[in-house]
This record gives C-alpha cells, structure tokens and sequence, in this order.
C-alpha cells in the first residue's frame, strides 16, 4: 500500500500544504524545528487517528487557530480511499473514510497500515512496562481491529472494579459481576498478546540476526501474571483468570486497585542471555528496537498481505552509515518517508527512486 497525497490545514506549524508523493521513498530535508516531523505526525493520523506524539488533540491545531484538518488518499489492495480527520480545540474530532462519517475511533484501525521509526523508539527497551504495552497494543489493534475493541472494554471494566475498590464498603456481588467481565475480556487480550509475541520473537530474532551479522541473539519473552500455553482455550483462560482475581481480592480491597491482569504484562527483551534494558548498550538498545520495529513491517505483510507505509523519523542520526544503509536495503520496495536535517543523506538513495521534498519554517518546496 501506499499513500498518494495529503492535505493537511491549521496543522501545527502549516497553515496549508498539499503535497503529492512518490510510491518509493520520500525524502524531508530541512534544520531541526522546521516541521519535517508534522508531515510524518499527520500521515500516522491518518492510520491511528491519534498522534505518536501527544494525547492532546489540541496541542495538534495551529496556534491561534480553533479547527485543523487531515486528509490524504492511499492505495490499499490496487483500490484508492480517502481518510478525512477534522479536529477541534477542546471537541471531539471527526473521522471520515471514503467520505463515510465513523462515530468509533476504532474504525480507522486497519485501513491504512503504517509504521513509524523515531528516536523514541529507545523508550520501548529502556522505558518501563508500559511503553511495551503501549507498542504491542498499538500494533495488535493495527492488525486486527477487533483487539482494539477487547482493550477497550477492558480499561472500562477495569476503571469500574477500582472505584468499587475504593469505597469504605466494598460490595462483593458487584465486584463479582466486574471480575467476570474483565476475566472474560482479559482473556482475549491474554490471547492476542501470546500470539503476536510469539509471531515477532521469532521474525525479530531473524532481523536481528542479520543487522548484527550474527554476532547477537535476540529473544523475545512474554511476560504475563498467569502462565498462558498455545493451546490454551478462551474459556481455560478467563477460569484462571477469574480465579486469580478472586485469590488475589484481600489484597485489591487492602491496596484499593486491581493488580493482577493484562494491564501489569510486560515483554522481556534479551541479547545474548541478558536482559537488554539491565545489562545492554545504548547500540545494543537501538538495534533491537529497530528489530522490533521491522518485525512489526514483516507481520502486517504476513496477516494483511500488504507491506505498510514506513515512517523515518530522525532515524539516521541514531545509525552509523552501515546500519543506514542495512535498514533502507532491508525496506525494498516499501513506500517510505524519511526526516533528516543533513543533506549529505541524499546519498544513500543515489540507486533508488525518490522526490526530495525541503521544509523551512512550514513551507514545503
């Protein structure tokens, strides 16, 4: 898949731009703080509906503005559509696809695959166990839709059972009604999860494996407060969840919050037998994100029978030329769009097809 073209209005730094791009690899040139990463911003909108930078809508429309507005077409499966996103400071946003009105953010998921390279992408191994939930939810939901769906009535579920926790009187039959619920939607989430790592350990150990020369073995380990097996079902699953819950309901009273489920996972990240956010370098660090991220491209492929649009956020400043060079053979035919303050990167697509696009202060030439 590729995206064609974008529109964005009242966008952070633009007060308009449209741009049209190439099906290959996009090149953003320009000095840091000039709005090469809006553009990149506004393109994962359109996949995610929500930023990779902030949580805050409003911080999205330009200064002094009160409306701002994405839009852009893309190729999916040889179709062409459209997703159209309105936001308002302090209101909900409008999402449009093929012109069609979606009153669920979870309706965008799926339509338009991509995934983004930042420099933040250090925070998935040295960060805490949230900002590894925080990757795999993101890609699950981008792969099967219905996760994000599962996840969502969780949180809920999971918000209700704390404020009954944190009355002066519990009530137990009602507490019972929630556990039943967050089991059985748990349950899902336990199994969605135990697939994709399973999927990704084995497509990032192969990655890995070559951007290190073989010098380095990855594994990826699911770590999970009840011990899933592949062939567990559904229903073996939520019993033992469910049964967790209530074994562990004396101390959820005493501490007031739910500590056991799907929301305390983590993933353990391991080179060479050690954990790589204890004993790792920071080149150690950054290369098995990247492996992570490219497994992320490789699986899309594999379950949506498309590669997804690549996003190179600043990326080159964090690899010496050869890893550079790896990552960017490594993407092949991939539509990609890369940010780079240096000019002397245009040289790594000397062999390769590409449009040159430069930023300055929210102009686009």
């Amino acid at each position: 898949m590729y995206i064609e073209n974008l529109r964005i209005i009242n966008f952070r730094n633009y007060d308009e731009a449209y741009l049209k791009f190439n099906k290959h690899i996009n090149l953003l040139l320009g000095r840091n703080g000039q709005g090469k990463t809006n553009i990149l911003e506004a393109i994962y909108m359109l996949s995610i509906g929500k930023s990779f930078r902030t949580n805050k809508d409003g911080e999205i429309v330009k200064f002094g503005k009160e409306n701002s507005y994405i839009g852009g077409s893309y190729v999916k499966y040889s179709r062409n559509n459209t997703i159209e996103i309105g936001l308002r400071k302090n209101n909900k946003k409008g999402i449009k696809i093929n012109k069609v009105s979606i009153d669920k953010i979870g309706h965008i998921l799926g339509k338009f695959n991509v995934v983004v390279f930042s420099p933040e992408d250090l925070r998935l191994v040295k960060e805490g166990p949230s900002e590894r939930r925080k990757f795999i939810d993101r890609e699950i939901s981008q792969i099967i839709p219905k996760y994000y769906n599962h996840l969502y009535n969780y949180n809920k579920i999971l918000g209700q059972r704390n404020k009954v926790l944190k009355n002066v009187n519990v009530d137990a039959a009602l507490l019972d009604v929630f556990d039943d619920s967050l089991s059985n939607e748990g349950a899902w989430i336990y199994i969605y999860r135990r697939r994709f790592v399973d999927k990704i350990k084995m497509l990032s150990k192969q990655i890995h494996d070559k951007l290190t020369d073989g010098v380095e073995n990855l594994d990826i380990k699911y770590i999970s407060q009840i011990d899933i097996q592949r062939d567990d079902s559904h229903e073996s699953i939520k019993s033992r969840f469910y049964e967790k819950l209530k074994n562990n309901i004396q101390s959820d009273i005493m501490n007031k919050v739910t500590k056991i489920g799907p929301h305390r996972d983590d993933i353990q990240i391991i080179i060479n037998d050690l954990d790589v956010k204890l004993y790792g370098s920071q080149g150690q660090q950054r290369t098995a994100a990247i492996s992570l991220k490219l497994s992320q491209i490789e699986l899309i492929n594999e379950e949506v029978k498309e590669y997804p649009v690549v996003l190179l956020d600043d990326i080159f400043s964090e690899l010496d030329e050869k890893r550079q060079k790896l990552l960017i053979d490594s993407l092949g035919e991939i539509q990609i769009f890369i940010t780079s303050a240096e000019e002397g990167h245009k040289k790594i697509f000397e062999d390769k097809q590409y449009d040159i696009f430069r930023v300055e202060n929210g102009q686009i030439s």
